[in-house]
């Protein structure tokens, strides 16, 4: 893999520009499945970031930001930014749809 400059990335995580935006979040999901890796990373400050990105991105970018911050959690790093906001983000149809209908046990009498 090459190597990845994280001061840099986390940098592009908040560029105005969405190519930008992009690319970095696209090679972070390779990369951050390794813990030295994403040690730099928190301490860069990419998690606020990584976190904006998850609640305000579309399309692709959405996607690989969500990749990225599940492997961070996978790591169990990251946890403190997961909020109720966050959450709804990424499962709004589990918060707008009602829960199911309990099942009923058939009696055969």
């Amino acid at each position: 893999m090459d190597s990845v400059n994280v001061s840099e990335l986390v940098a592009r995580l908040g560029a105005d520009d969405e190519s930008l935006r992009k690319m970095a979040v696209f090679k972070l999901q390779s990369a951050i499945g390794d813990p030295s890796f994403a040690d730099v990373f928190l301490y860069e400050g990419g998690l606020p970031k990584l976190r904006a990105l998850a609640l305000h991105a579309t399309g692709n970018t959405l996607a690989y930001g969500l990749t990225s911050l599940a492997r961070l959690l996978e790591l169990d790093k990251g946890w403190d930014h997961v909020t109720d906001d966050l959450v709804a983000r990424v499962s709004p149809a589990s918060l707008e749809s009602p829960p199911p209908p309990p099942q009923r046990a058939h009696s055969h009498g």
